[in-house]
């Protein structure tokens, strides 16, 4: 994407889940109202506020154009709901496309990009989390140790995954650059970015642990770090989609002296083979082509404030992404793709050469049941995990099993023993101490009773 207004490439415009271009309607259809509408008024109201707009037209009037595009998406498509931050993905096309391509490119994304999180609920996006937990354990086991200590799922990534980074993203060239990179890919690709961004984070987090500062640790990582990006090459020629991937048929296969994550070639044949049913090169032999952190950090010349934190280059994080992505595809067993979303999930049914029809797409919204999947399967393996620790640590490597509290009935029936005899006695002294008119009963101690009077007084003070 360009920073200007100008036509998208066709590669661009192609991944947006059509190899058509379809004029849309420039204001709102005369259709029914969208019961989300209230919900969309309040957040188009508060639009163009990060991104610094480099046009003349005032910010209302942007304002209310952005909030005419999404009515209409939303009329035309009343099977979908909106949720929050979806404003901040329209934005960016809104600001980069020309007029006509808007409304079309909107659509389309909507259907076959973010179709999962405009159902009734947020599970979908919850089931990214996990995925993106099983990622972070693959690629750093004792990081995602600390960072599930703090929260179970990372849900300081929650807003990037939803809003495909748009609501955090500082300016404009830098989340279309983002933009550019997602919409080439497939729609799973998200969580390798998020992924790359987390583990670039290690340092600060590790320091905030030993700080003992954990409280601070999702805001931190909720944050992107300070980012830079080279100039973009408006000259650059892009090859539409269907020519720049290999094909299934293609012969390519997984050479270990070509470096992941660094050409796309490489990996998209690599997920090919997946496809195809081909045995999975083992993560073992490309770890050492994986490019480390210590190269993704890029300091500027002019860092600026001497306290702030080196710039990091978003190429760089982009390109570790596709080394993650190439490492642990979606078909690796450790990550549980397929156990956690289900297959009317955008991350199974996109395909820039076989689309789903616009229809069908928005019909897949009304199973939630076949998006994501519950997380009873995914709690279970974690209760099975820690009972094994647990009888590690127990038997000091002998496996011991895990008995569940008992309660003891014979520490019961003396509580309530003592209990009893508490009320009998409190019941003795007052009977002794006290007549029926409320008068000392010193009398009735003196004559009546056989012990003296001072063994009473001292049951009445221990009382």
């Amino acid at each position: 994407m360009t920073s200007s207004n100008e036509s998208l490439t066709f590669r661009e415009a192609n991944v947006l889940g059509s190899s058509e271009i379809c004029y849309g309607p420039p204001s709102i259809p005369a259709l029914e109202a969208h019961p989300d509408e209230r919900q969309i008024q309040l957040d188009t109201d508060r639009s163009f506020v990060l991104y610094p707009v480099d046009r003349c037209d005032d910010r209302e009037r942007l304002q209310s154009k952005l909030h005419d595009l999404i009515v209409s998406v939303f009329r035309k498509r009343p099977g979908l709901s909106y949720f929050q931050g979806y404003h901040d993905i329209i934005s960016v096309l809104f600001l980069t496309l020309p007029e006509e391509l808007q409304f079309k490119c909107a659509e389309k994304m909507s259907l076959h990009r973010l179709r999962d999180n405009m159902g009734a609920g947020l599970e979908p996006v919850l089931g990214l989390l996990r995925v993106t937990r099983n990622l972070l354990r693959l690629c750093d086991p004792a990081y995602a140790k600390i960072l599930e200590q703090t929260s179970p799922l990372p849900h300081f990534a929650l807003s990037n995954l939803l809003t495909l980074f748009a609501h955090d993203m500082p300016t404009l060239p830098l989340i279309q650059h983002v933009f550019d990179y997602l919409l080439a890919r497939e729609p799973i690709t998200i969580i390798y970015l998020a992924t790359a961004i987390i583990l670039q984070r290690k340092e600060e987090a590790e320091s905030l642990k030993q700080k003992d500062e954990e409280g601070m640790m999702h805001s931190l990582l909720s944050s992107l770090p300070r980012l830079k990006d080279e100039p973009f090459d408006n000259d650059r020629e892009f090859l539409p989609l269907e020519e720049a991937k290999p094909s299934l048929e293609s012969d390519q296969s997984c050479e270990n002296s070509q470096p992941c994550g660094q050409n796309s070639e490489f990996i998209s044949s690599l997920y090919d083979s997946q496809v195809k049913g081909e045995p999975q090169v083992k993560h073992e032999e490309l770890e050492p082509s994986i490019p480390s952190f210590s190269n993704v950090k890029e300091v500027e010349k002019d860092t600026g404030n001497p306290g702030q934190n080196p710039a990091v280059s978003l190429s760089s994080l982009l390109e570790r992404a596709d080394a993650l992505y190439a490492l642990y595809p979606p078909s690796h067993a450790a990550l549980r793709l397929p156990s956690i979303m289900g297959p009317q999930s955008v991350v199974f049914t996109w395909s820039p050469t076989e689309p789903l029809s616009d229809d069908e797409a928005e019909r897949m919204v009304k199973h939630p049941e076949l998006v994501v999947y519950p997380s009873d399967d995914d709690e279970r393996e974690e209760k099975e995990r820690a009972d094994e620790e647990f009888r590690k640590k127990a038997g000091k490597g002998r496996l011991v099993r895990r008995r569940r509290p008992e309660y003891n009935k014979s520490v019961v029936k003396r509580r309530g023993m003592m209990t009893l005899g508490a009320v009998f006695v409190l019941a003795l002294g007052l009977y002794c101490f006290r007549d029926e008119h409320g008068r000392s009963s010193r009398m009735l101690v003196g004559h009546s009773s056989r012990l003296p009077e001072w063994t009473y007084r001292l049951l009445a003070r221990w009382v």
